[in-house]
C-alpha cells in the first residue's frame, strides 16, 4: 500500500478558497500549510524520522499555469557510530513534488 499511496494523488481542500483559479494568490502554493503537510506525510511514509523545513521550500512554475513544481529540504540525521561518531550528521536532501492547483484545493504528487 505504500507504493500505491505514493502514486495515488491526494486532494487537499484549502480552507477558505471558494473562488476558482485564485488559490495561489495568497502566496506560493508550495508553502500553503495543507500542501506542506501532505508533502511531509508522503516523505514520512518512506522515512519516519525525516523532517521537512517549510522555510526551505522552493517553487518553480511550469508551462501549465495550474501546475507548479516544489522542492523541499528533507533533513536527515543518519546515526552510524562507525562513520560519524557519537552524534548524527544532519544533512539536507532535496525532494521534488508536483502540485496541481484546483478550484477546491491542491493535488500533491511525489516525483520519486
Amino acid at each position: 500500500m505504500g507504493r500505491l499511496a505514493a502514486v495515488t494523488t491526494a486532494i487537499l481542500v484549502s480552507a477558505g478558497s471558494g473562488v476558482p483559479a485564485l488559490a495561489w494568490e495568497r502566496g506560493p502554493v508550495c508553502r500553503e500549510p495543507s500542501v506542506v503537510d501532505e508533502m511531509t506525510r508522503q516523505i514520512r511514509d518512506r522515512d519516519y524520522y525525516s523532517i521537512v523545513d517549510p522555510q526551505l521550500v522552493t517553487e518553480q512554475p511550469t508551462a501549465d499555469p495550474r501546475m507548479v513544481r516544489c522542492q523541499v529540504c528533507v533533513q536527515l540525521a543518519p546515526y552510524d557510530m562507525t562513520r560519524f561518531g557519537d552524534y548524527p550528521i544532519k544533512r539536507c536532501v532535496a525532494h521534488g513534488f508536483e502540485v496541481q492547483i484546483l478550484s477546491s484545493g491542491f493535488v500533491v504528487r511525489d516525483l520519486r
